[in-house]
């Protein structure tokens, strides 16, 4: 290549560390950086077409679940950054590594466009995420960008790691740039960032209450590493601990005999000692919290407790993210390193289940009801099952990225491994599932494994045009639509207000119900390049269509169920 401009070099650099694809939604504030990605200087990230800035997000913030490494998107200025503020959150509140490039500008006002320029262009573009961002910077000269290219590599690697946002002018993309000047900078390697371990003295006090307790309980959430899961197993199993699973990730194996969670309210109650492993929020490890007063219902006994994990680190004046919880010793650390480190602490001896416990451990897990349907679709727990079925009648590894079923899908696919279950999102932002799913099945491209998205139908309406993207990229993916065909959570929370203020329940529905006219899911895919079916009332026909479409998906394409559910399950 003879002529070389500032977005070359940002592409170049970007394949040295490694980064396999960049996702965006094309703009003229990019077109320096997409004229690279399409006639690169060498190896370059293959581009990924995404129809809305939020799944380019989205698809990097799975990707980086499913252990795909970090991927970039790139962003048009301004709008394109409003538009993906919201996955940017999300992946700040997950914990997703990301490399997000907002073109910018033109800077210099002496040579923008007129109007367009002008209401694209602001005096400090990141700050629309510089709270929910880990790395935020607008460099300006080819040397300045390389540096903080580095500096955002490391931040987003960094524990708790997250999004680094770098602003690009237009003007410093589409500069010729002498290459040779500025070697050393472009292949200089960026800090390796170290994990953050625990203070003994720390782990030594959680030790020692531990060995204290009679009736020690071990609360997990978010997914935890293959090797934090096996030491905290091996903890629990010399402890003599319950273990309760919250929802948010698979830390443990379901149904492994220590697992309380099936009868996680007695378990707390009779628990003496608590340990928080990566909470989401301690206030949501006691107990049910209530959508009519808006409190925990819990028999916690206000005993001795501990968390590990990396929250503290985390904390920001903008945000208050955890309620209180109960009182306990923080241990602010990598929770790999903290459970190997507690692991080590206790040693060797080998404690029984209390009696107490064991009875919880015993609890059986809850079966749907007879009847596979009502009046509105068919259980959860009953797609759940025959989902469970399909899966493993193909002798496949399986993924779920995205989606619980209402809480069903622990219970039916009965997930033994963190790789089997991605998480919940930790934001709860709605738009989160689909291109999450479809980052994740880019991530295990190639692997053999199945990829299956729960999908409920209010999220997906909000960005469906994902669909588009795994159609045109050829990313196999199973997309099971869960259409109860309305916002349900909301509805919960005003027959609670309808009850609280004494009022008829009668017009719950109103501004909830995604009905009249329902959408067609199905319909909608096939329009987007998806083969789908649906919708799908009949078990028996959802059986059928379950193995063709892991067929499908299993040969490298992707494909949509779509499954009339009853809102009630």
């Amino acid at each position: 290549m003879d002529s070389w401009y500032g977005s070359d070099l940002l592409v170049e650099r970007l394949a040295r560390l490694g980064v396999q694809y960049l996702a965006l939604n094309p703009g003229a504030s990019i077109r320096g950086l997409h004229d690279s990605l399409v006639n690169p200087p060498g190896p370059a990230p293959e581009l990924i077409l995404a129809l809305h800035e939020e799944i380019a997000v989205a698809m990097a913030h799975g990707y980086a679940k499913a252990g795909g490494g970090t991927m970039a998107v790139a962003v048009h200025d301004t709008v394109g950054l409003l538009h993906a503020s919201m996955a940017i959150f999300n992946a700040w509140a997950d914990r997703a590594g990301l490399l997000a490039f907002v073109g910018t500008g033109p800077l210099d006002a002496a040579h923008r466009r007129p109007w367009i320029d002008w209401v694209h262009t602001t005096t400090d573009q990141g700050a629309l995420v510089r709270d929910f961002s880990v790395w935020n910077d607008q460099p300006t000269s080819p040397q300045a960008l390389l540096e903080s290219l580095d500096r955002a590599w490391t931040a987003a690697h960094r524990a708790p790691t997250g999004p680094a946002v770098i602003s690009l002018d237009v003007e410093l993309q589409e500069a010729a740039v002498d290459r040779a000047a500025i070697a050393i900078a472009l292949t200089a390697s960026p800090r390796v960032p170290s994990r953050l371990g625990p203070d003994p003295a720390i782990v030594d006090a959680i030790a020692a209450g531990l060995r204290s307790a009679r009736v020690p309980v071990f609360v997990t959430d978010r997914p935890l590493t293959d090797a934090a899961s096996r030491s905290l197993v091996e903890l629990a199993e010399r402890a003599g601990a319950g273990l309760h699973e919250l929802g948010g990730g698979i830390s443990f194996p379901v149904g492994h005999a220590h697992d309380v969670t099936e009868a996680s309210d007695a378990a707390i109650a009779a628990a003496d000692f608590l340990l928080l492993v990566d909470v989401r929020d301690p206030g949501w490890a006691l107990g049910t919290v209530s959508l009519e007063s808006r409190r925990t219902t819990t028999g916690w006994r206000n005993a001795a407790a501990a968390s590990i994990g990396l929250s503290g680190a985390r904390d920001a004046a903008w945000m208050v993210t955890e309620s209180p919880g109960p009182p306990r010793i923080d241990l602010t650390a990598d929770p790999e390193l903290a459970l190997g480190a507690l692991l080590d602490a206790w040693g060797s001896e080998r404690r029984p289940l209390p009696d107490v416990l064991a009875r919880a451990a015993s609890t059986p897990v809850p079966r749907p009801p007879r009847e596979p349907r009502d009046r509105r679709g068919i259980h959860r727990g009953h797609v759940g099952l025959a989902l469970a079925r399909a899966l493993r009648g193909r002798g496949r590894e399986w993924t779920v990225a995205n989606g619980v079923l209402g809480g069903w899908a622990r219970r039916t696919l009965r997930f033994q491994r963190p790789d089997q279950f991605l998480g919940r999102s930790f934001a709860g932002g709605l738009g989160y599932g689909p291109g999450a799913s479809l980052g994740a099945a880019l991530a295990l491209r190639g692997s053999g494994r199945i990829v299956v998205d729960l999908q409920g139908d209010g999220d997906f309406l909000y960005t469906p045009q994902a669909l588009w993207t795994a159609a045109h990229h050829a990313i196999p993916l199973l997309i099971l639509v869960d259409a109860n065909r309305a916002y349900f959570q909301d509805e919960r929370h005003q027959r609670a207000m309808a009850a609280n203020r004494g009022r008829s329940a009668d017009g719950v529905g109103l501004g909830i119900a995604i009905d009249d006219p329902a959408v067609e899911h199905a319909q909608l895919a096939r329009s987007l390049g998806i083969a789908s079916e649906g919708p799908i009332e009949d078990l028996d026909r959802l059986e059928v269509a379950l193995e063709r479409a892991i067929q499908r998906v299993a040969a490298g394409e992707p494909a949509l169920l779509e499954v009339r559910t009853s809102p009630a399950a």
